[in-house]
């Protein structure tokens, strides 16, 4: 845990620098754009995918190793799914995709594409939704509980990588955009490094509670398989 909190906190001071460094010409030493946690293939984003594929891993390991913990196996598969979306661009695919099939055009305040990647959204996170709510009901007692805690980490990271990516775009009606200058601009890049850290941070909580009932497991299984012998008796 104190691991991903530094881990934490240097992405925020790499960005930071590097902002400082496009703004003022300071810390020369960050001026490559994989500093920029906003951008794609970031290292703020090369990060969450090893955390991610970590969480992957453990759920899967504790869906095949508990009994009946669907739950786990949907919630893996939606960690690697997060994953691909970054990695592949698949949201940012399907939205252009819904633009020009739909034809859609600004509405309440939206671009177009902005509407094409609310569809993109509802369309990827439609069957992850039901895929869990049908292993919820086939699941365990244990692996629901174990579930409830990693909902946590998910939440996080839909209210971060949506919420707080749809607010920026509401409130470029006011001006605040990229490349904005003045308190618009500043306004901007605290919006999308917010955004960024609070994905990173949920990935982190995902991944940390995803090992922490591995090694759980892993020590239950010990336990079982070998058993302490009890002190003789004096």
């Amino acid at each position: 845990m104190f691991l991903c909190l530094v881990l934490l906190v240097a992405m925020i001071a790499f960005d930071i620098m590097h902002r400082l460094h496009v703004t003022r010409g300071m810390f020369p030493s960050f001026d490559h754009w994989r500093f920029d946690s906003d951008a794609d293939q970031s290292i703020s984003e090369m990060l969450g995918y090893v955390q991610s594929l970590v969480a992957h891993g453990a759920l899967l390991y504790l869906g095949t190793k508990l009994k009946d913990a669907w739950t786990h196996i949907v919630l893996a598969q939606t960690m690697l799914l997060v994953v691909l979306d970054d990695y592949l661009r698949l949201h940012e695919t399907m939205r252009e995709t819904f633009v020009d099939i739909l034809r859609l055009q600004p509405a309440f305040g939206l671009r177009a594409e902005d509407i094409g990647e609310l569809f993109a959204w509802v369309t990827l996170g439609t069957p992850v939704l039901v895929l869990f709510a049908v292993a919820w009901h086939h699941s365990s007692d244990r692996a629901r509980s174990q579930a409830r805690l990693l909902i946590i980490g998910f939440a996080v990271i839909v209210f971060f990588a949506v919420i707080v990516d749809m607010t920026a775009v509401f409130l470029e009606v006011f001006g605040i955009a990229q490349g904005a200058a003045g308190w618009q601009g500043r306004t901007y890049y605290v919006l999308t490094l917010v955004e960024s850290t609070g994905e990173l941070a949920g990935q982190s909580i995902v991944m940390l509670i995803a090992l922490y009932f591995l090694f759980e497991q892993i020590e239950e299984h010990d336990r079982a398989t070998h058993p302490r012998p009890r002190p003789a008796r004096s």
